[in-house]
């Protein structure tokens, strides 16, 4: 996974992290409050030996006590030795909780010997600290009995005895929080990576290609505004969703298609990934830029063309194929660029059968002579079979596919493949709801483009007044 990869799964799934970094905060300042408070406390120890006068016997001796420190370091946290100081100190604690609450550090090449003892009480800490110190004395005094005298050639003395600490060692806050937020942090990314790897919804333009296994022609910016549609307005021409939408024009105009009119099937997975709204806007984005276009709406179960552009849809592709009217008849003139447009006209109840048959077939054969384009708004691919049999006599099919995360990139996979296996040409993709920002290639510079002149309320009623 690269970087820009990983950035965009954290941007994707941040309030996972930001969830789980407050969860971390709570616990550790949960901990912090509900944690009995210890004190700590050090005695420090000094080991020497007696004996000799000459520069070499000091170095010898030196050297002995350096060697001794660490075994004496280990006698201290003895079972004997932390028995008789927990006695002597008066704290009542078994053996595993006296090593738990005792240790003894040494530093390196020195003959300095530090025991720090914890205590929920801060004047037994200094206590058990300083009896500690006093039991290895003796048990050293003990062990080392080396002379004729029978005395010790080694001598552990303290040096400083341990003061009663003021302040609680434990807990500690500010760092308790700071670990809490780092754990949460991690438990959130970790959380997020493998939510990314187990969710097989589309939430990206990458995942739209990779899932689709084609081009994608174009990123079509999510927009709240229901008047996507009119981009012809003079406020909507400068709008980042009228950008992208002359780049998919552009890459179709240069597309290498057969015949002199490009038949082009709009389609998508499943329902409400915008192929409607897709396949208008496209035809607009045709007609002004002076190609003879018709958007035909052969979504004849759930039609939506009418509705987006405003116009009447009672006479249309039904009624046509119905032999209830010509077609030139039931052909409706939009938007400032002439566009031509055949609504779904009334729901019949047999859409499949009609989008099969040989009439169809004639209708698109006589818009071909008359338009340099027809757009055809076709239903969902994988509820029904439509969009192949479409597909498979135009000149290629588009399919658009929303990257909200209401597709799966299996359904992308199986709709293309589907279209694919009755020869259809699919021509691309267009990702449809793309966050502008996102990626850097996006439209933003275009977004805050608009003539000077124009308010953005005069401009929305633009929009609205051009969809009628």
């Amino acid at each position: 996974m690269s970087l820009a990869q990983f950035l965009a799964v954290i941007r994707r799934r941040h309030w996972l992290l930001t969830m789980l970094t407050l969860l971390g905060v709570t616990g550790g300042v949960t901990l912090s409050l509900l944690a009995t408070p210890l004190y700590r406390a050090e005695a420090q120890m000094f080991v020497s030996v007696d004996g000799g006068s000459t520069a070499s016997d000091l170095s010898q001796g030196g050297s002995f006590s350096e060697s001794r420190v660490a075994s004496y370091a280990k006698l201290s946290t003895s079972t004997a030795v932390l028995r008789a100081a927990a006695r002597e100190a008066g704290v009542e604690a078994a053996p595993s909780e006296l090593e738990r609450a005792v240790r003894t550090t040494t530093s390196a090449d020195t003959v300095i010997m530090s025991i720090t003892a914890t205590q929920p009480d801060p004047e037994k800490a200094a206590a058990l600290a300083d009896a500690i110190a006093a039991q290895t004395i003796e048990l050293v005094g003990d062990i080392e009995k080396t002379d004729a005298l029978g005395e010790s050639l080694v001598k552990l003395s303290v040096y400083q005895k341990a003061e009663v600490p003021t302040a609680p060692a434990s807990p500690r806050v500010p760092v308790d929080i700071a670990v809490g937020a780092l754990i949460g942090l991690a438990l959130g990314i970790g959380s997020a990576l493998l939510r990314e790897t187990m969710d097989t919804k589309v939430r990206s333009v990458d995942q739209v290609a990779s899932a689709s296994g084609k081009s994608v022609l174009a990123e079509i910016p999510v927009s709240d505004d229901i008047a996507t549609i009119a981009l012809t307005s003079s406020g909507g021409q400068f709008s980042s969703t009228a950008e992208a939408y002359r780049q998919l024009r552009t890459h179709l105009t240069f597309t290498n298609l057969d015949g002199d009119c490009q038949v082009i099937v709009v389609t998508s997975s499943l329902a409400g990934e915008g192929k409607s709204t897709t396949a208008a806007n496209l035809a607009l984005m045709l007609a002004q830029n002076g190609h003879r276009t018709l958007l035909v709406d052969a979504d004849l179960r759930r039609p939506s063309v009418a509705d987006i552009l405003g116009i009447e849809s009672s006479v249309g592709l039904s009624t046509v194929l119905a032999h209830q009217v010509e077609l030139d008849d039931a052909i409706q003139v939009v938007g400032e660029g002439g566009l031509r447009v055949l609504t779904s006209g009334q729901v019949p109840p047999n859409p499949s059968e009609l989008l099969s048959s040989r009439q169809m077939q004639l209708v698109v054969q006589t818009a071909s002579v008359s338009f340099d384009y027809v757009i055809i708004d076709a239903p969902p691919a994988l509820p029904v079979t439509d969009p192949a049999v479409l597909g498979a006599s135009a000149s290629g099919v588009l399919f658009v596919a929303s990257v909200d995360g209401r597709v799966k990139m299996g359904d992308i996979g199986r709709a293309v493949s589907k279209v694919d296996a009755v020869g259809a040409r699919v021509l691309g993709v267009v990702a449809n709801r793309v966050r502008v920002g996102h990626r850097p290639e996006s439209y933003s510079y275009y977004a805050t483009a608009r003539p000077q002149s124009e308010s953005p309320r005069r401009a929305r009623r633009a929009a609205v007044e051009g969809r009628r």
